[in-house]
């Protein structure tokens, strides 16, 4: 062979390899800038020097480590150390963005989310991610869309099905409603949020009966407020004041218990009765109830009894 041929072919080879080098070193800058976009630096100035990793396997075991023992800020910080090693690991991006969610960063948690959908545009838990982001800023058409996507490849994601159900209710589809929040307890039974949601449905659907079921189950579990002051909501709307006020005791002061229960018999029209609730509740306040006098007020619009405010 010639020379010029010789020197032709080394020079394609020299090419080639100065090809993939930067191929190669494209792909590392990406990594490293994912990284550095999800990362938090006052972070990495607490934990770089004294938990040093030198791989993703490395970086992922201590990260499961640091999170089954509640080490959360340190657990963010070693996934984004393994995402240094390889930005288009979506479980690794998902988990990210979980832990930005928990720490009330929502910018940074859609930011890895987002990163996730674009390796892989149906990967579940980043799609249910980003819709329960927009579901809590209120956005509910987009919510219903990511979430909707995320159970058509997961449908084991239950808080996907809970935020679901609580969209349909607002949109008054109180049937979808309850299959939601049923697949949802089927996964999760013992989650409290979704039988109060589900209670809370039935309630809105007047199913008062079995509305009270549910918010009772969690009450009596584990003594949650919310499920109290629903079930005492239940009781009032069906004319079981003293059962509502028993409720309502559990989680509010006498004279606010009192208060919410007349303003619910007012709304019943229980004029009598709702007076007798609201004159204790002021009687039971040691400085001005506002909300007992604007009720009494309205009370007085109301009906065309006489009332006696008691001194």
């Amino acid at each position: 062979m010639k020379l010029s041929g010789l020197i032709k072919i080394w020079l394609v080879s020299i090419s080639l390899i100065g090809l993939q080098g930067c191929a190669v070193s494209k792909t590392a800058q990406i990594d490293r800038e994912t990284a550095s976009e999800l990362s938090n630096q006052n972070l990495d100035l607490l934990f770089a020097t004294e938990f040093p990793v030198a791989s993703k396997d490395e970086a992922l075991l201590k990260a499961s480590r640091a999170y089954r023992s509640a080490e959360f800020s340190k657990a963010q910080f070693f996934l984004v150390k393994a995402l240094a090693f390889d930005s288009s690991d979506t479980e690794v991006l998902s988990q990210i963005g979980n832990l930005h969610v928990r720490k009330g960063n929502g910018k940074l948690a859609g930011r890895a989310f987002h990163f996730a959908l674009q390796h892989d545009p149906q990967h579940a838990p980043s799609l249910e991610g980003i819709g329960l982001l927009y579901f809590r800023a209120g956005n509910d058409e987009a919510a219903q869309k990511h979430l909707e996507a995320a159970i058509a490849v997961r449908p084991d994601l239950w808080r996907a099905h809970n935020a679901l159900g609580v969209i349909a209710d607002r949109a008054n589809k109180f049937q979808l409603a309850q299959r939601h929040y049923n697949s949802a307890l089927e996964i999760q039974p013992l989650a409290d949020s979704i039988l109060i949601n589900r209670g809370y449905s039935k309630y809105l659907n007047e199913n008062y009966h079995s509305a009270a079921v549910d918010f009772f189950t969690v009450a009596e579990r584990s003594g949650d407020d919310k499920a109290w002051r629903n079930l005492g909501l239940v009781y009032a709307r069906q004319g079981w004041y003293e059962d509502a006020l028993e409720s309502f005791l559990r989680v509010e002061e006498e004279r606010d218990a009192y208060n919410e229960t007349g303003a619910i018999a007012m709304s019943n029209g229980d004029h009598s009765t709702a007076l007798r609730y609201l004159n204790e509740a002021l009687r039971l306040s040691p400085t001005y109830f506002a909300k007992a006098e604007k009720n009494i007020a309205q009370l007085r619009k109301q009906s065309s009894h006489a009332f006696v405010t008691p001194e």
